[in-house]
């Protein structure tokens, strides 16, 4: 649900941006005569990621005289505000369409939006004609820029794979855990509290028995805003029993030496089956590498599966922003 539907009014300037990527700066004014479809998104956001597929076969497809899309990054974190941080990730993702950097949310929020993502249709006359928020209904989207070319006077006879099957489907079972923010902002709590040490009171005790959806820390840690950071060199962890099919987390540095966590799941080393995409290996078992703040592919099954998913690390650097889940 949209805070405040654009649809039928006239679609509003691009306002605030630092910059862009893939292309020279442009504006609604000057893209009057083609349909244009922004996606706005955010490259931490694992729901945005899920959507790029889709949203590079539209480009591929159509993108032409008649028709541009244009990803509008909007960041959720303070590291996705830096604009190379943003092209790092544009790169990482393969992203070949014009992408608008919107660091203070300017343009976001002038179109109402509340959501990551969302995507905002505009005719070749610059109405905005259909407006759409979360993953999904590529197909319905593919159906109205297309209905919208036909306006131009452009035939568009063959569809893109946008809504295929052969794309990775993301319907949440009901009982999938929540995404799980771990800063004072916007934190529900952890699972047990501090206890304090001679010379500190950061120290968190994990005591043993753990309910499902609800974080738990072990070790020297401080919770900011938007992150937890752990805060000395001697290991500790933090300990999240979910139900998934996928685990993801938002990590980050605040230097750039690489940070190692060891991953494991109830209790062992992962194993490479369950293991995602950013999990690296040696002769103890999986880890990751944290090189910089962004999203990092952990757990992958095939089924909604019940796990206790164990992150340690000795590094005083390592930041923990958010768990998501699919």
């Amino acid at each position: 649900m949209l805070a405040e539907s654009l649809t039928g009014k006239s679609a509003l300037e691009f306002s605030g941006l630092r910059g862009w990527l893939n292309t020279p700066p442009l504006t609604i004014e000057s893209l009057r005569g083609k349909v244009v479809l922004l996606d706005f998104w955010t490259y931490s956001c694992v729901n945005c990621v899920r959507s790029l597929p889709h949203m590079k076969l539209l480009h591929k497809e159509y993108a032409g005289d008649t028709f541009v899309l244009i990803g509008v990054h909007t960041p959720e974190f303070e590291f996705e505000k830096i604009p190379e941080n943003v092209a790092s990730a544009v790169k990482r993702f393969g992203i070949g369409y014009p992408v608008a950097i919107d660091s203070e949310n300017t343009t976001w929020k002038l179109y109402g939006n509340q959501y990551w993502p969302r995507q905002t249709l505009i005719d070749s006359k610059g109405t905005v004609r259909w407006e759409h928020a979360g993953e999904g209904d590529y197909d319905k989207m593919e159906d109205r820029i297309r209905d919208l070319l036909k306006e131009t006077g452009k035939s568009a006879e063959n569809k893109s794979n946008a809504g295929s099957n052969k794309l990775e489907k993301f319907g949440l079972i009901s009982n999938t855990t929540p995404e799980i923010y771990m800063g004072t902002l916007r934190s529900q709590g952890f699972g047990n509290g501090q206890v304090c040490v001679p010379g500190s009171c950061t120290r968190y005790i994990d005591p043993g028995e753990h309910s499902r959806d609800v974080p738990y820390l072990s070790g020297d840690w401080t919770q900011f805003p938007e992150y937890v950071m752990h805060e000395t060199d001697e290991s500790g962890y933090v300990l999240l029993k979910y139900g998934a099919r996928n685990a993801n987390a938002v990590l980050g540095v605040s230097d750039t030496k690489p940070v190692r966590l060891n991953v494991q799941l109830d209790g062992k080393p992962i194993e490479k089956g369950r293991a995602g995409a950013d999990v690296q290996w040696d002769s103890t078992g999986g880890y990751l590498v944290v090189a910089e703040n962004r999203l990092y592919d952990i757990v992958r099954t095939k089924a909604f599966e019940t796990h206790e998913l164990k992150l340690v690390t000795d590094s005083d650097d390592l930041r923990l922003y958010t768990y998501t889940f699919g």
